[in-house]
């Protein structure tokens, strides 16, 4: 087991941004203060061959500059509000509008994902991990209260584990997750059409245009249902109504079935022979495919990046809750901070 940290570049306002890299036997994992960004996890094949199974950009720049929230945290709000009304107390809060003129989208334009956030290595017996810490005052990007978060991603073995945990001087809903792109083939050589994807999901959100949630629907008897494993392709070329709203993929929320272990699902890749399974204790995962991944540009290996060339799984509570499903709010005050754990586990099948 192993941390190592060094320069990773400077911010257009000049604040410096650092590299840090975990390593245990089976895993190498780089992160950075910037965004909190997962930007490599180098995963071992059937063969041994370990190659980068999540998307990562070159350069700082690249990461200030293009779209996607690419491997980043995100908050304090993920997914879409819809108008920008945060709504709580009986008050709306007014949040600026990043989508489509409308909506507010993954905390705002200046969220979580843009912050460079302050690390500290973690140096255990059985594991190594990096605690990213983030001051966001009463007001940033509208949303009310001083809220301080706590993200510690930790490296066992074959598991990253990421924990979220939010303090608030008053009572505010948070909604934290990570928006890292997969793609088990490595180094994103090819799309994830004839990956195999399994959700532990009886019921998924559709969709309106806005991508916001309408309703909740059953999965089964439709092509969203990966309830057993399934090519992530047979949704593309389905021509389902719901896939093409969201631009010809994937873009839902799926409703967990609680199960003892908190699993979610998982997803392997049958050419390289490797498994990542992920559990989580959150209720939600949202499913994207990159369906707009295109305007991206190249990754760290040069890999232009095409639609189709990774999938998200981003563990969170409801998009647009405030509208959707208000019962599930969560409030996080100083006596009740907020909480929530996602593993992804690394595995190869022979």
């Amino acid at each position: 087991m192993d941390i190592y940290q060094e320069s990773f570049g400077v911010t257009k306002n000049n604040e410096a941004v650092t590299s840090y890299t975990l390593k245990s036997d089976q895993l190498e994992v780089e992160i950075i203060t910037y965004g909190g960004i997962i930007r490599k996890i180098l995963a071992p094949d059937r063969n041994g061959k370990k190659e980068n199974v999540t998307v990562g950009l070159a350069t700082i720049r690249d990461y200030e500059e293009k779209p996607g929230t690419v491997g980043a945290l995100v908050g304090r709000v993920a997914g879409r509000i819809s108008k920008g009304e945060y709504i709580l107390g009986g008050k709306t809060y007014p949040l600026p509008l990043n989508h489509k003129d409308r909506n507010t989208l993954h905390g705002g334009p200046e969220g979580f994902s843009r912050k460079v956030w302050k690390g500290k290595e973690i140096r255990e017996k059985d594991y190594v991990g990096l605690e990213l810490t983030l001051e966001s005052p009463d007001g940033d990007q509208g949303f009310p209260g001083n809220v301080k978060a706590t993200v510690r991603y930790l490296l066992k073995g074959t598991e990253l584990a990421v924990e979220y945990h939010g303090e608030s001087d008053r009572p505010v809903f948070l909604n934290l997750t990570n928006h890292a792109y997969f793609n088990l083939s490595g180094d994103c050589k090819k799309p994830i059409d004839r990956e195999l994807l399994q959700l532990n999901a009886e019921y998924f959100a559709a969709v309106d245009g806005d991508t916001l949630p309408v309703e909740t629907r059953a999965t089964a008897g439709t092509p969203f249902d990966f309830r057993n494993f399934r090519e992530i392709g047979a949704v593309f070329s389905s021509g389902d109504p719901q896939a093409a709203i969201v631009g010809g993929g994937i873009d839902h929320g799926f409703v967990i079935t609680k199960n003892p272990e908190g699993r979610v699902g998982a997803l392997k890749d049958p050419d390289s022979g490797r498994l990542l399974e992920v559990m989580s204790d959150q209720n939600i995962v949202i499913v994207y495919t990159a369906n707009y991944l295109a305007g991206v540009g190249p990754t760290e290996t040069g890999k232009i990046c095409e639609k189709h060339q990774a999938i998200c799984l981003e563990t969170q509570n409801y998009t647009d809750i405030f509208r959707f499903a208000p019962d599930k709010i969560v409030l996080t005050d100083p006596e009740h901070p907020y909480s929530q754990k996602t593993v992804f586990r690394f595995t190869v099948e022979k």
